[in-house]
């Protein structure tokens, strides 16, 4: 081959690959996109704001590149086909009354025109409740137990009105050691034997649907209220009062009368 034809030769191929870095920078947005994983979770909340439902949703990993990524939900809609999620500190948020509840939607993560990774969902299928609020714990001393109320916004809603609340207690010196009790209503008793004298205690609650029809997720924890329990757990545990003491004095009577005969 002449000089002339190995100067074009070498020309040619520095031409090609300029070209091709050129185009990979062109497309570097998408091809990044490619690369990462997009995999989210969401949930929702129904009768948030009067008769509109809140769905939010969020990518699985905290660091993932958000940058120009939007999230659509598509199907089980009422009068619309599609609608598009605001942002909002990393998370997705739709506010709307046009959640069908009937049927599965399809909520998918959004470069462009171009889905990066879809999910069907079933917007009661995936309920988590608003959490539970205003816990009072009152102590009955004649009864020698605790009775321990809280509120919960769903009394009030027309869906999602049956729930299963999980109370947790426990004494503030044992940070891990947390008592557990499942009910359906908002009212506990604890009874003061169960419970050690002359301590602090820390109580908070959380809530979880409980039909068939509505399912999901645990909602947060209610903000925790804090107690103390009375010095004594009830007059037999006592040694100057009650019927310990009252047993005493009786022996030591009988015994100062015998000693007198």
């Amino acid at each position: 081959m002449t000089p002339l034809g190995i100067a074009l030769g070498m020309v040619f191929y520095l031409l090609q690959a300029v070209s091709g870095e050129s185009g990979y920078a062109e497309n570097g947005d998408f091809d990044d996109a490619e690369m990462d994983d997009y995999s989210f979770s969401c949930y929702s909340q129904l009768e948030v704001d009067g008769s509109q439902h809140l769905l939010t949703c969020a990518f699985d990993d905290p660091d993932v590149n958000s940058t120009n990524m939007e999230f659509e939900i598509c199907g089980a809609l009422l009068e619309v086909e599609c609608l598009s999620f605001n942002k909002l500190q990393g998370m997705y948020l739709i506010k709307t009354k046009k959640f069908l509840l009937i049927g599965d939607s399809k909520i998918c993560v959004k470069l462009g025109r171009k889905s990066m990774t879809c999910k069907k969902m079933n917007i009661v299928k995936i309920v988590k409740p608003e959490a539970p609020f205003d816990i009072r714990v009152v102590y009955r001393k004649g009864a020698n137990d605790f009775v321990v109320t809280f509120n919960t916004s769903h009394l009030q809603k027309k869906y999602v009105k049956e729930l299963m609340h999980e109370v947790a207690y426990r004494q503030e010196k044992n940070e891990n050691d947390w008592m557990h009790m499942n009910l359906s209503s908002t009212k506990l008793m604890l009874l003061q034997r169960k419970l050690q004298p002359n301590a602090m205690y820390e109580i908070k609650v959380r809530s979880i649907p409980n039909t068939n029809y509505f399912e999901g997720f645990w909602s947060e924890w209610s903000p925790s209220f804090h107690f103390r329990t009375p010095e004594t757990n009830g007059p037999e545990l006592s040694l100057s009062y009650g019927p310990v003491s009252l047993i005493t004095r009786r022996l030591w009577n009988n015994c100062a009368r015998n000693q007198k005969k």
